[in-house]
C-alpha cells in the first residue's frame, strides 16, 4: 500500500501497523488507532498489547473507586508510554460524556475516570479498549516515520480495534489487506 504524502498529512482514524524496520521505541508488531493527526503532531493508543495481570478492578482500587459485583472485568492495555498514568478509553460511541470525542466511524475517545463508573455499573459503550498511556509525535515526525516505511497506514476495522485483545491483531491486520508477515523480512532493525 503506497500513499502520497498528501495522504499522509491526516491519518486521524487511521490504524498504524509497525513494521520490522521501526525504531525499538514501540513494541514488536505494534498497532496503533490514531485518534488525532495535524500539522502539529499526533495522538495514537497501541491497541493491541496486553498488561500482564491488570484489569479494571485493579484500577478501580488504585483509584479508590466503588465497584458493583457484578462489573466486567475487562483487560487493561499499553496505550503508549506518554502519559502512562492516564486511562484512555478508546469506545463506540454509544455512549458519549461531556468529556468524549468522536474521532470517526462511531468510534470515540474518553480521557476520564468518570467513563470507569459508567463502565462499571449497567451502562456505558457496547464496545471499549481501556489503555494505559498514549502515543505521541511531535510536528512532521508521524509522516517521516510513514514515509521511513515504519509503519503502514490501514483503514480502521471496528473488529480488530475491539476484538479479543489475547488474539494476535497485527497478524490478523495484516492478513485482511492481503499481507504476510514475512513481507517484511527484507528490513533491517529490531521491533
Amino acid at each position: 500500500m503506497y500513499m502520497s504524502n498528501n495522504d499522509i498529512r491526516n491519518l486521524t482514524g487511521k490504524i498504524l501497523l509497525s513494521t520490522q524496520a521501526i525504531s525499538n521505541e514501540y513494541p514488536n508488531k505494534s498497532m496503533i488507532y490514531l485518534c488525532s493527526h495535524d500539522k502539529n503532531g499526533a495522538i495514537g493508543i497501541v491497541i493491541n498489547k496486553l498488561i500482564p495481570e491488570m484489569n479494571v478492578c485493579n484500577i478501580l482500587k488504585r483509584l479508590s473507586m466503588d465497584m458493583e459485583e457484578s462489573v466486567e472485568n475487562l483487560d487493561i492495555l499499553f496505550g503508549g508510554s506518554e502519559e502512562i498514568d492516564k486511562c484512555f478509553i478508546l469506545h463506540s460511541d454509544d455512549y458519549m460524556s461531556s468529556n468524549s470525542t468522536i474521532i470517526s466511524n462511531h468510534i470515540a475517545l474518553t480521557v476520564n475516570g468518570d467513563i470507569l463508573k459508567v463502565i462499571t455499573s449497567t451502562g456505558g459503550p457496547t464496545k471499549k479498549l481501556l489503555c494505559m498511556g498514549c502515543c505521541l509525535w511531535d510536528m512532521e515526525q508521524l509522516e517521516n516515520e510513514v514515509a521511513s516505511s515504519y509503519w503502514i497506514p490501514i483503514d480502521p476495522d471496528e473488529a480488530l480495534i475491539f476484538g479479543n485483545p489475547k488474539a494476535d491483531k497485527w497478524s490478523k491486520a495484516l492478513l485482511k489487506i492481503g499481507s504476510q508477515t514475512n513481507m517484511f523480512s527484507d528490513f533491517q532493525g529490531t521491533a
